[in-house]
């Protein structure tokens, strides 16, 4: 009797549509469809220097309206672009409008400090530089320190530690210069040595109590340059962003953590995971550097990953795409995979643009990017090898979706690390959007993790041109051995139901 009733509220539902549709568009007494609802999303504006000028156009905008965003400059600095947290330039125009998209879009404004009236700079053969040497006690930690001209302007760093308090800097002939903890210090004929000093304060132990599941980021930087961001403990999970910042004469080489090079970019975020985390920032000196270096252009590589959904005990297909406007070399990428899949490391499709390499795919050792309990960490490397410009499924692979992964939602796939060399042997670096994998019960048209008639009134509107805003079209259809959708995965699917309560 269930499945009879079932199949009536089908048929009627069908003939009701049918009909609808038959009458045609006039309807006077029925009022006009309403508009789907308005999607927001949030502008954060950030500066590199805090004292540089200000800025406006933060706060909640429609997604697909135009914002615009303002920088304003104090006197003693200068303009120097707006850039996203990759570090990709946006605009070099204080004012500059953008159509606002889904995801929460975080802008920096970066100025130069540029006391006085900027003279030409004197000819390479006359340029002297000196050299500012930085100290600390015990309790905190300093950056700026390298060799610059005489009357430059340095901004020095000092990162105190809980536990500690900061009493002042002071010179090498032991005078106090500064109460602050950074500041802007004027380079003398000669340089000089700076030190930070701190003392031990018990009675401010910091958090004594902290939870287990708090982790230490210290950040130290090489002599050519100093940096912004947080530091201390930090839940797992919390992500923070860094920001590295050459001084005139250096460039910047690369964020490294604990030893190894993480990234090229100048600023970037990072979610802190099961271990503590410590981050350096490598300057070199180049003394033919004009100025502040610029910020990296604009990427013209993209890695991406799909949203694919799938039932337990099954296998799906997932695949590292790539957009690249210039050949690609030796790759190596970091994924991390959520609790339960299975990778497939033997069974793989490389792109026909990517030729002659050597493929590895293993599991990786690494509790240090491990946030969710049980993730997995994968190595996908491609060495010997050249990628064709095009826009392309990279490399395909089967991850396997076992009966007891979690059903009802999708898992997140990261992108943790990606590094590449260019045709002439150069490293670059690539904008990247995470993907997802999607595991729901057989049946389970509308996601919501239940099969019942929510899921029959889903499937019937699929089928008749009026979708839902969610439909699975992968646990949807519920006859083996058909690749189509109609009245035939209605029928099986109120089977299911009924099979199921009976």
């Amino acid at each position: 009797m269930k499945r009879i009733r079932f199949l009536l509220i089908a048929v009627a539902y069908l003939m009701g549509y049918a009909t609808a549709q038959a009458q045609g568009d006039f309807d006077p007494s029925s009022p006009s469809e309403p508009g789907p609802p308005t999607v927001y999303s949030r502008i954060v504006l950030l500066k590199n220097i805090g004292d540089a000028g200000s800025v406006s156009g933060e706060g909640r905008y429609v997604v697909g309206n135009t914002v615009s965003v303002y920088a304003y400059v104090n006197s003693s600095y200068a303009f120097l672009n707006w850039t996203d947290t990759k570090g990709n330039i946006l605009s070099t125009s204080t004012s500059f409008g953008f159509v606002n998209t889904e995801r929460t879009d975080t802008l920096i404004a970066n100025y130069a400090f540029t006391p006085g009236n900027p003279n030409e700079p004197s000819e390479p053969s006359t340029t002297l530089y000196y050299r500012l040497g930085l100290k600390a006690t015990q309790g905190c930690s300093v950056s700026g320190a390298g060799r610059y001209l005489a009357g430059t302007s340095v901004y020095v760093y000092a990162s105190v530690e809980s536990g500690y308090n900061f009493l002042g800097w002071t010179n090498s002939k032991g005078e106090a210069v500064s109460n602050s903890t950074s500041f802007y210090y004027t380079i003398p004929v000669d340089g000089d040595t700076l030190t930070a000093n701190c003392v031990f304060n018990p009675n401010s132990p910091g958090e004594p109590n902290d939870p287990v599941l708090r982790h230490n980021i210290t950040v130290t930087c090489s002599d050519g340059g100093y940096y912004s961001g947080s530091t201390g403990r930090f839940l797992e999970g919390n992500t923070y962003s860094l920001y590295a910042y050459p001084n005139s004469g250096y460039d910047f080489v690369g964020w490294y953590l604990n030893g190894e090079l993480y990234t090229n970019l100048r600023s970037f975020s990072y979610t802190v995971g099961k271990e503590n985390l410590n981050f350096y920032a490598k300057f070199v000196f180049n003394p033919s550097s004009p100025g502040e270096p610029n910020l990296p252009a604009i990427s013209e590589y993209t890695y991406y990953l799909p949203t694919v959904n799938g039932k337990p005990g099954t296998t799906v297909k997932y695949a590292i795409n790539l957009v690249n406007t210039e050949v690609v070399k030796d790759l190596n990428i970091r994924l991390t995979f959520p609790a339960g899949v299975v990778v497939n490391p033997t069974d793989y499709v490389l792109s026909d643009k990517a030729t002659d390499y050597t493929v590895t795919i293993c599991e990786a050792v690494d509790t240090i990017s491990i946030i969710e309990e049980g993730a997995k960490l994968w190595d996908f490397t491609m060495i010997g090898g050249t990628t064709e410009a095009a826009t392309q499924a990279l490399l395909t692979f089967d991850v396997f979706l076992p009966d007891t992964i979690d059903t009802g939602h999708r898992h997140q796939v990261k992108i943790n690390q990606i590094s590449m060399t260019m045709a002439d042997g150069t490293e670059v670096t690539a904008k990247t959007r995470n993907g997802l994998i999607g595991v729901f019960k057989l049946g389970d048209a509308n996601g919501d993790n239940e099969v019942n008639v929510g899921d029959v009134v889903t499937l019937m509107s699929h089928i008749v041109g009026d979708p839902t805003d969610m439909f699975i079209e992968e646990v949807a259809n519920v006859t083996e051995g058909d690749t189509d959708i109609n009245v035939g995965d209605v029928v099986n699917l109120m089977n299911i139901i009924t099979d199921s309560e009976e």
